[in-house]
């Protein structure tokens, strides 16, 4: 019994030896993180056309929906 928890105390100090010397032991770095060279964002005129093309049908499908509707 005393040697089944010796090797297990080794095995435990084994994975923590390989954890402290590498810092890579769980995750390996595929590519090294870069900096964007310009900030993207949307252009402010696509934002409003966006805006008010949503807001005019929306209110068509509104207005179309209250005259199809049947009347009570």
């Amino acid at each position: 019994m005393q040697s089944v928890f010796y090797q297990l105390i080794e095995e435990q100090t084994k994975t923590l030896m390989l954890a402290e010397v590498s810092d890579e032991y769980v995750f390996k770095t595929l590519s090294p993180a870069r900096v964007e060279e310009q900030k993207s964002k949307p252009k402010r005129i696509v934002v409003v056309l966006g805006f008010i093309l949503g807001g005019f049908l929306s209110l068509l499908v509104v207005l179309f929906r209250y005259f199809t509707s049947k009347k009570m």
